[in-house]
């Protein structure tokens, strides 16, 4: 399977690309949340070259690296930016990234793979095939965690994962995490099992139960079954030397670096590769001229039960998809077609693989930076448009998650009209201390102070951490609807009155 570069030329696509800029007044905010738009060639690559570039120096996010996928086929790679801006390196096609939580879906097929073998089945206790564990008591029923329940996080098990350590120590071992030993919860179920709730933890159990029904090394079993046969030749989950020299260096959301780490288990979040390798995992699960759905590795129906969705998401997990397949995230299109997703996030990086297996379209898209969201969906929305998709939930979600702005944006024209008004008539004077509407004003100048606190404090970073450019944004709105409220406030109706 060969890929061109972004930088010997690029490989014209399908379909023709939609520009789909956002138009704000004066071009200023709309010029901050403005999409991948068509490069003069009419392709996506030409049209990826002209803007990634832009993306990164907009959302503030050192590098990354993408991969197209088109009729089941991997057809471009293109790098950009830095991977590591400390010592100069630029990033490259073949830059290994920590793929974090894509890890999951490669586990996902290791685990049916068993179930193709006839080594286990998906509705079987997951307590059948431990041996080597004792499982600690719960205040739910073991028997009620089975396997397809963790491989849709919806065992019960518990939230969060395990603290990682550096790559040169040796993480604890993975038996005395799951049992609560290593600054993580114990691996039991702590709610009912039966309903979505993500899990590192249920996969660092998967590990083991592959381990305990193979008998073998989970890392070694994976590469054997999965990585080897589908040619995912940068992946790995062995951080020798080497590969930590060219590893993509990861960045939190003020911009400083993340040291590697790695943790008691792999399953989860442990897998190393470039962004063409996962595109070859994600082309996997589509049907070609040449090739079969699965690739001989699983077979289709196999392949079909990781997308088949099994529970229904919630909260963020329920803003860009349906529901959760096995080690994948799922979404029926407005066409009728089942598109099928991953994310991977970690402290210093957001990932993202999106597909379309009907149609044979898909895009990967690594980075090494906490403030990624925006870009990974600013990129979304081109592949979509450009591939004649209909649009996904992420970057509709991303233009709901921008409504705030705007009515922050209403709120203050309001009031400054209303203010610029009362001055110009005379209805509004300085008079902080003046009787009239003091109650509702104390309220008013109340909740303003609150509300700014309360942001200032807590909310703009939280919303930064997922959407940095939208949180400066809110932040200055916010703060305009604050400033002019508290004015409101000391410049009461004078006894005139004013219109209204």
């Amino acid at each position: 399977m060969t890929m061109e570069s972004d930088r010997s030329g690029s490989i014209t696509t399908r379909r023709q690309l939609l520009a789909a800029p956002l138009v704000g007044a004066g071009g200023g905010l709309s010029s901050r949340f403005d999409t991948v738009r068509l490069a003069a060639d009419g392709s996506l690559p030409a049209s990826l070259d002209e803007r990634v570039p832009n993306l990164l120096d907009r959302y503030d996010v050192p590098g990354a690296s993408i991969a197209v996928i088109e009729n089941g086929e991997v057809t471009w790679s293109g790098a950009y930016g830095s991977a590591d801006p400390a010592d100069g390196r630029q990033m490259a096609e073949d830059t290994p990234f920590q793929v974090q939580s894509l890890t999951k879906s490669i586990t996902a097929w290791a685990v049916l793979k068993l179930v193709e073998q006839g080594e286990l089945e998906l509705d079987d206790p997951v307590g059948r095939h431990l041996t080597s564990w004792e499982r600690p008591d719960a205040a739910y029923s073991w028997a009620d965690v089975t396997v397809r329940r963790l491989l849709a996080h919806s065992a019960g098990l518990p939230t969060g994962g395990y603290e990682g350590v550096p790559l040169d120590e040796a993480p604890p071992p993975l038996r005395k995490a799951l049992s609560g030993h290593a600054d993580g919860p114990a691996a039991r179920p702590t709610s009912e099992p039966g309903e979505f709730r993500y899990s590192n933890i249920g996969y660092a159990l998967l590990e083991l139960l592959l381990e305990d029904v193979t008998g073998r090394d989970f890392t070694a079993y994976v590469a054997d079954e999965i990585l080897e046969p589908l040619e995912m030749d940068g992946a790995t989950f062995v951080a020798t030397e080497g590969l930590r020299s060219e590893l993509a260096t990861e960045h939190f959301v003020d911009g400083s670096p993340v040291p590697a780490r790695h943790g008691p288990a792999s399953a989860h979040s442990g897998l190393y590769a470039t962004a063409a390798d996962i595109a070859r995992f994600v082309a996997a699960g589509m049907e070609t001229s040449g090739e079969p759905v699965g690739r001989g590795v699983l077979e289709p129906e196999h392949v079909a039960a990781l997308y088949a969705p099994t529970v229904e998401t919630t909260g963020f997990y329920g803003l860009a998809s349906d529901g959760a397949g096995l080690g994948h995230f799922v979404e029926t299109l407005s066409e009728g077609e089942r598109a099928v997703m991953n994310g991977g996030q970690g402290s210093g990086s957001w990932h993202w693989f999106h597909a379309v297996p009907g149609t044979g379209d898909g895009i990967v898209i690594l980075t090494n930076s906490e403030r990624s969201v925006q870009l990974i969906a600013d990129v979304i929305e081109a592949w979509t448009d450009r591939s004649g998709l209909p649009s996904q939930s992420l970057t509709r979600a991303r233009s709901w998650i921008r409504l705030p702005v705007w009515i922050l944006v209403g709120v203050a024209a309001g009031l400054a009209l209303r203010l610029g008004y009362g001055a110009i008539a005379g209805t509004r004077t300085f008079a902080p201390l003046s009787d009239r509407d003091r109650t509702t004003r104390a309220v008013l100048g109340t909740l303003a102070i609150v509300t700014f606190g309360l942001w200032w404090t807590i909310g703009r970073e939280t919303v930064a951490f997922f959407l940095p450019v939208i949180a400066e944004w809110v932040g200055l709105a916010l703060s305009a609807v604050v400033a002019l409220l508290l004015v409101t406030v000391l410049f009461p109706k004078t006894n005139r009155g004013e219109p209204t």
